[in-house]
């Protein structure tokens, strides 16, 4: 006779049967390395957003406390936390609690959150303080400041609500107006809230004195030019905020600031009856900027060799935000000192001359030109980010040209006439937006031969991003040009149109797309059509790949021919992103290349992106 005797680590009698139980999984006891933060019980995708974003337990995940107690405590601040977080959603009657779950390899702290019923707005009442309801235009309406009753007791559409209305006042003739009291009443058994508001709205205010501090170097008139009030019109803080656009857009200041001024003993806004009208001096106070600039450029390409630029800059000149600009170019193909000058504000407001004085040297494979030219301009706002301008450009010149035999001594006049839109974030590395330039240039001129033509060139280009951080862009440009009046060989070299290059089919050299003399030197044409598309990758914050494609040509008749070949070329391009600008290379290859005319790859190097 045998018998087996189980001792089992923990047992428990039931039925007259004793049943041996599995042991239980060790606790983590120790210190908190990590733990894992989780929301139940919220659908909604931005209601969890908000209160995931209100928890320290998902905010500081990655600093876990040192003991559990410690643990403990981050998620009961958090139930405080996450209670404020859906009242201001509009869930007054939510629950929130929390557990900790622990096995032999973490810990995971789940907030459970019942949020109950979202309550409504039921009712938004405005009364003015003292009866003194604004005089000037009528009341705010509640759709003037988004609010329509029954929607969703939010806090921050009721406190967006509140700011919007005092900005309208502002608006409307009322800078001292303020929230005299506020009331928001919540009725759980209606499940809504209702807003009670008293505004006092000040006395009514005109535009009084204006008195600038701060200019040393800007002269006032000027300042005085900018400014888009009258003295004595009623108040209206969206002139006072375009005033400040207005100075912050010349570029002369660091800071711009603009308030009422002292009120005179006596006139205060309390003192006022309601009905009374008050006059509120105006303070502007500037600091000024350096309004002086000094820089230079360089850039390599295969076609062309090194280039450079240096410049200088006074954004100040004769104390009225005048920009002068004095700068030298130079390559092997070109070599040009410039002068230009922006004077704002010619003869009234939104107005712009535009003056320059050109001249140098260009040494291309299509011609040698000796030259000086001048221009004046009238330029203008239109409509929105449209600029117009209409001018004279006089200029003589020596030319030798490919395709004649004898020198021609030019002097020319054109009447340029041109329309620029633009609304990229960004001139040297745009994101968003897009760029319209249109010109046309009715020219003149007597010298070796009586001229008379017209040349007309419209482009643009267009940026779109995507993804986080606009880490992916599409970019894209166009460009088409025609001259009539003249045929090829009589419209000077230099006025033609020319294509290939970093600044216009890469892959092909500079100017040697389209027509060719027997010696494979480029002529030029009447008339362009170029293309072009551009996949900007940001691959790290400092590193970016483009991948490009190129395509078009020269024709020579004054309207393109679609019937000839257009040029086409691909190719790769890097960018390295610095605190200025893109600093950008570019590789590309000729798809359909002409034999024994073009290479097997061009590169360029330069700054700011390709266009």
């Amino acid at each position: 006779m045998f018998c087996l005797i189980a001792v089992p680590t923990r047992a428990e009698e039931r039925d007259g049967y004793e049943w041996a139980l599995p042991e239980p999984e060790p606790v983590v006891t120790g210190p908190v390395t990590s733990y894992t933060a989780a929301l139940e019980g919220v659908d909604d995708s931005g209601l969890r957003e908000v209160l995931e974003a209100s928890a320290q337990l998902f905010a500081l995940s990655n600093r876990p406390p040192p003991t559990l107690a410690g643990l403990e405590r981050r998620a009961q601040d958090d139930l405080a936390r996450l209670q404020t977080a859906l009242r201001s959603e509009g869930y007054y009657a939510a629950e929130v609690d929390y557990r900790i779950e622990e096995t032999e390899t973490a810990r995971t702290v789940t907030l459970a959150v019942t949020p109950g019923p979202r309550y409504s707005l039921t009712a938004y009442d405005i009364d003015y303080a003292d009866g003194a309801a604004p005089t000037a235009g009528a009341p705010p309406r509640l759709e003037d400041i988004g609010i329509e009753p029954g929607m969703a007791a939010r806090a921050p559409d009721i406190v967006a609500a509140e700011r919007k209305l005092v900005s309208l006042l502002n608006e409307r003739g009322y800078p001292f107006a303020r929230v005299a009291e506020r009331k928001s009443i919540v009725r759980h058994e209606t499940r809504g809230m209702v807003v009670r508001l008293s505004i006092s709205t000040g006395a009514l205010a005109r535009f009084g004195a204006l008195s600038i501090a701060g200019a040393q170097e800007v002269e006032q008139d000027f300042l005085r030019a900018l400014i888009d009030w009258e003295d004595g019109e009623i108040y209206d803080r969206r002139k006072v905020d375009s005033t400040r656009r207005n100075l912050s857009g010349t570029g002369l200041f660091e800071s711009v600031g603009i308030a009422t001024g002292p009120i005179p003993d006596g006139q205060a806004p309390d003192d006022q009856a309601p009905g009374d009208q008050l006059r509120v001096p105006m303070q502007l106070t500037v600091v000024e900027g350096k309004h002086r600039t000094i820089g230079a450029s360089v850039g390599y390409s295969t076609d062309v060799g090194p280039e450079g630029e240096v410049f200088w800059e006074h954004r100040n000149f004769l104390g009225e935000n005048e920009q002068l600009r004095l700068s030298a170019t130079g390559s092997f193909v070109e070599q040009v000192g410039a002068v230009t000058l922006r004077k704002p504000v010619f003869l009234e407001r939104g107005q712009d001359l535009l003056a320059s004085l050109t001249g140098g040297n260009r040494d291309t494979d299509a011609f040698d030109q000796l030259f000086v030219e001048s221009s004046f301009a009238i330029e203008r706002g239109w409509q929105e980010n449209w600029r117009l301008s209409a001018g004279v450009a006089p200029s003589v010149s020596n030319l030798d040209e490919v395709d004649r035999d004898d020198e021609r001594r030019l002097a020319l006049i054109g009447l340029p006439l041109t329309a620029v839109r633009d609304t990229r974030d960004d001139l040297l590395d745009p994101t968003s937006g897009l760029f319209l330039d249109v010109a046309l240039t009715p020219t003149f001129g007597a010298g070796s031969d009586q001229l008379l033509f017209a040349k007309a060139a419209a482009g643009g280009s267009a940026y779109y991003g995507f993804g986080p951080d606009d880490r992916f862009v599409l970019a894209g440009r166009s460009r088409i040009g025609s001259i009539v009046g003249e045929r090829t060989e009589a419209v000077p070299a230099d006025r033609r149109f020319y294509a290939g290059g970093g600044g216009s089919i890469r892959g092909y050299e500079f100017q040697r797309v389209g027509p060719l003399d027997e010696d494979n030197e480029p002529l030029g044409g009447r008339s362009l059509l170029e293309l072009g598309g551009e996949v900007r990758v940001r691959l790290t914050e400092e590193i970016g790949a483009v991948p490009f494609i190129d395509g078009g040509t020269v024709f020579d008749s004054p309207y393109p021919d679609m019937d000839e070949t257009l040029r086409w070329a691909a190719g790769l391009g890097v960018r390295y992103f610095t605190g200025f600008g893109p600093l950008r290379l570019d590789v590309a290859f000729p798809l359909n290349p002409r034999d024994d005319v073009d290479d097997v790859f061009q590169f360029y190097v330069s700054f700011g992106q390709a266009f």
